[in-house]
């Protein structure tokens, strides 16, 4: 396992060329999908709706704060920018910029990181919101003092931090239809109920497409595997570095690498006090203190955390059907590993990297998942 090494670069940081991907504030959503309105009666349609209308213009207002300050100081250090709301247009530049900055939380900063698919062009956030703690973005100090950060760039005095990511490569029918962006749909959408076969669908799935594909969103955080209707289960097949193969049935699957650990896959593993106590009354007749079971929670819970550089992922099974099979098997219900493949038996099931791309994931499709250190994020942090 590799950690984050804290002694200072030797080597500056003097990017000529910044990629500026910000995030898209509500209130801007909001206007667009609502030209006809004006902003006095877009907030008041908002508050009608039981939202604050003064939180939608703070949260504008920041952003917009941010924007123009990191303009301010690019300008006047030379550099040369673009500064875009819009995925698409960032991927026309990300080849062009030296450096990629992200405004906004991490949602923000996960969604920038799948325009980088090497791991040579640097990355750092910053999140005009600094009432909110954030894994990804720089210390809240620097909101209000961006110029102090590139200074500590130009002298060499950050740290880099190598985050291992996750590659996908598919194998089967129809993997080449467009991807459903979260990020796109507004919370009033609702994806179409699925519960037959589509004609449509066989029509997609073409003898002429091929039956291979790379994805080229590599995962950060985890990836999940699940059927769309949450209550229907879904069957798999794992292949685990092509060693021991285990057929189960399950909710769905998350596999995650070491930044990924400390949030969806840590979500999954956290157990109740009252669980931790009921299990140690069973196993060995004494019942702990209060204070003695939150210690033991709290060791469980900090052992599920490694390394954000580690070059090993980890999968964790969501309410695995414990059934005949499964206990011949001996199935681990979570485990570590460099290579993952699953084979679907899926009806309507889909594959979600980092919660904001899915792609269609039925009967027979095969997915690989493995981690190189081509394939890490450089990633920039201060002090």
């Amino acid at each position: 396992m590799r950690f984050l090494n804290h002694v200072n670069n030797t080597r500056p940081c003097r990017p000529r060329r910044i990629l500026c991907v910000s995030k898209l504030t509500s209130l801007e959503y909001l206007r667009s999908q609502n030209a006809d309105l004006d902003v006095d009666q877009i907030l008041s349609r908002m508050k009608g709706e039981g939202l604050n209308p003064d939180d939608i213009l703070a949260e504008h207002q920041r952003q917009i704060a941010c924007e123009q300050n990191l303009i301010s100081v690019l300008n006047k250090l030379d550099i040369s920018f673009r500064i875009t709301k819009r995925m698409g247009t960032a991927s026309r530049y990300v080849n062009w910029a030296d450096l990629v900055v992200t405004i906004g939380g991490d949602d923000m900063f996960l969604l920038a990181s799948k325009l980088i698919t090497n791991n040579t062009k640097p990355v750092c956030g910053i999140n005009p919101n600094i009432s909110k703690k954030n894994t990804f973005t720089v210390p809240s100090k620097y909101v209000a003092d961006i110029e102090s950060m590139f200074e500590k760039l130009y002298r060499g005095d950050y740290d880099t931090l190598m985050r291992s990511r996750i590659k996908t490569i598919m194998v089967g029918e129809g993997l080449f239809r467009r991807p459903f962006h979260i990020h796109e749909k507004s919370s009033r959408d609702r994806r179409p109920k699925v519960l037959t076969q589509s004609i449509q669908r066989k029509i997609e799935d073409s003898d002429f497409q091929p039956r291979e594909r790379i994805l080229p969103w590599l995962a950060l955080n985890e990836v999940f595997i699940g059927e769309f209707l949450a209550a229907r289960p879904i069957t798999l097949l794992l292949d685990i570095e092509e060693q021991k193969s285990y057929k189960i049935r399950c909710s769905g699957m998350c596999i995650c690498t070491g930044t990924g650990s400390r949030f969806w896959y840590k979500t999954i593993n956290i157990q109740s006090a009252e669980t931790v106590e009921k299990i140690v009354e069973i196993a060995t007749g004494e019942k702990l203190s209060r204070q003695e079971i939150y210690k033991i929670l709290n060791k469980y819970h900090q052992a599920l955390i490694y390394s954000e550089e580690d070059l090993n992922m980890t999968y964790m099974i969501r309410e695995m059907y414990h059934n005949s099979r499964c206990e011949r098997n001996n199935c681990p219900s979570k485990q570590k590993c460099n290579k993952l493949s699953v084979k679907s038996f899926g009806f309507d099931a889909g594959i979600m990297i980092d919660g904001s791309i899915s792609m269609p994931f039925n009967d027979g499709v095969v997915a690989t998942f493995e981690i190189k250190p081509e394939y890490s994020l450089k990633t920039i942090v201060l002090t």
